[in-house]
């Protein structure tokens, strides 16, 4: 791991794309959030009448939902990023999946489920999205999306499974406190999945383009 982080510093090129996708996460996520509050004031927007929702009788269950959501990324994440490569995946990962949400919320503008009871992160409120609660960041769940992303994204085995057991209990929980329609968590994992194979076939074209010598562009490219 040492050795792949002195890499980054040895070979200009490497660091800097590395350091330009990392400013483009920053700009991606600041994008998102502006986006969001948008997105909230939108004009347009229509119900789905969900028989899913309909027969779950709605919870406050944001405590839970904000514990195991947090827990994971923040214990979960720094393993992702344990490597220079392994962290440019991240990074384009969550570029893609920030955008492709963003298009599926503008094209797809649904107003908030009957029942609603609406999750606070005091975290994201203040931070990115103007101290303001949102209802209508609904297709696809971002919940859901991130912690499937994760998913992918970590390489040991048993992490995998963990991750993958919060994603269903989050993924739940949001149905519980009515705060997702049901086809914004079935479709959630899919775009995941699309997001990470994007990003890695991605992340293999930009090693493989830079200017290395042949095995450190093998070890490079084949790592991921």
């Amino acid at each position: 791991m040492k050795k792949e982080w002195n890499t980054l510093w040895s070979f200009n090129g490497y660091l800097t794309v590395w350091i330009s996708l990392l400013l483009l996460v920053l700009c991606t996520l600041k994008l998102i959030s502006l986006f969001l509050v948008f997105n909230e004031n939108r004009p347009i927007g229509y119900y789905i009448n969900d028989w899913v929702l309909n027969a779950i009788d709605p919870v406050d269950v944001s405590t839970p939902l904000f514990a195991i959501t947090w827990i994971c990324i923040i214990g979960c994440l720094p393993v992702a990023l344990r490597t220079p490569k392994r962290a440019m995946l991240v990074f384009l990962s969550i570029i893609i999946i920030g955008l492709l949400r963003c298009i599926c919320l503008y094209f797809v503008p649904l107003l908030p489920p009957e029942g609603i009871i609406p999750l606070r992160d005091t975290l994201l409120e203040g931070s990115f999205y103007e101290n303001q609660v949102l209802v209508r960041d609904l297709f696809f769940s971002g919940h859901t999306a991130n912690l499937a992303l994760l998913t992918f994204l970590v390489d040991i085995k048993w992490l995998k499974y963990i991750l993958g057991i919060c994603t269903c209990i989050v993924a739940f929980l949001l149905l519980k406190q009515h705060v997702h329609y049901t086809i914004d968590i079935v479709v959630a994992p899919f775009a995941a999945y699309l997001s990470y194979r994007l990003a890695k076939s991605a992340v293999n074209f930009i090693l493989s383009k830079l200017s290395y010598s042949k095995v450190s562009q093998k070890t490079m490219v084949t790592a991921l």
